[in-house]
């Protein structure tokens, strides 16, 4: 089987019809695009408000290049998820986790998540379990600027300092896409520490192996993990749950942490209150977490 890569979808036409062969293929896809062809401004205000939907006020309570990409990155996930649907993107609602993640409401067959650098959207879509990407710069530097002691576990942090020195940025940042990813699918966010896990590299693609915070791998064959290139500039970081391979009793709404369950412990420890932002959507406020570059 041909090895996935991001679609790129230029605007609302299209093409859709590589994205629906992922799907029916794989029963994952990713998609990417750029603002500006998904631009509010495009869109007649009626067909906007109806598209927008309960993402409206959210929207509104943006300004400038904030509220184009928050619009664009909705309108992009409608559309991806009405492919997985094979309805039109009117139909589709979306709805919000307490970590943010979204949701198509009504649909729990269907899971997404985004990620946007810059002017540059991407989107995964799943009708075979969970899903998280994360999308970054390929170019950005990112060894030796303080990043290592709070994305890396210890190991890694050896693992990287044996590389040669060019070999490093790329390194740091499969594993930062990757835990973004994998943390993404877990509805965790920032919760989850980063150094209490791990990413080692699985052959000679993009695949990686999980591995717990004492470098053990952990098998748990429902879980894939992969980086993809994307247009030569950005890499795309991508975590999917299959759950085809769990047996029905294992099946749940969210995706199973393959970890120890003291690392969930540890991410729930974080959770001290939850807060209201002016749009009036929840979100989860962590002690202690550092603030992190980009």
């Amino acid at each position: 089987m041909p090895v996935l890569v991001p679609r790129h979808v230029p605007g609302p036409r299209g093409p859709w019809a590589p994205v629906a062969g992922d799907l029916e293929r794989r029963g994952t896809a990713v998609v990417w695009s750029r603002v500006a062809p998904w631009h509010p401004g495009l869109t007649a205000p009626a067909r906007l408000r109806a598209l927008l939907g309960d993402d409206r006020a959210r929207y509104e309570a943006r300004h400038g290049a904030d509220a184009e990409r928050f619009a664009a990155g909705r309108l992009l996930l409608k559309y991806a998820a009405a492919r997985a649907l094979r309805t039109e993107p009117d139909g589709i609602e979306l709805a919000y986790g307490l970590t943010g993640r979204p949701l198509v409401r009504g649909r729990p067959g269907v899971a997404l998540s985004l990620s946007h650098t810059g002017d540059l959207l991407c989107v995964a879509v799943t009708v075979v379990g969970c899903v998280g990407v994360d999308v970054e710069d390929a170019g950005r530097r990112l060894y030796d600027t303080g990043l290592e002691p709070r994305m890396c576990a210890p190991y890694e942090r050896a693992a990287l300092a044996r590389l040669p020195e060019g070999e490093r940025d790329a390194r740091l940042l499969r594993l930062w896409v990757l835990k973004e990813a994998y943390t993404k699918a877990l509805a965790q966010g920032r919760l989850l520490p980063f150094t209490s896990f791990g990413f080692r590299p699985d052959g000679a693609g993009g695949g990686a192996v999980l591995l717990r915070d004492d470098g053990t791998a952990v098998a748990d064959p429902a879980w894939r993990f992969t980086t993809l290139p994307l247009a030569g500039t950005h890499l795309v970081g991508l975590a999917v749950r299959d759950t085809r391979q769990v047996r029905e009793r294992e099946r749940d709404v969210e995706c199973s942490d393959p970890l120890d369950r003291s690392s969930r412990k540890k991410a729930e420890n974080l959770l001290v209150s939850d807060s209201k932002d002016s749009s009036g959507s929840t979100e989860l406020v962590g002690k202690g977490l550092p603030p992190w570059p980009g």
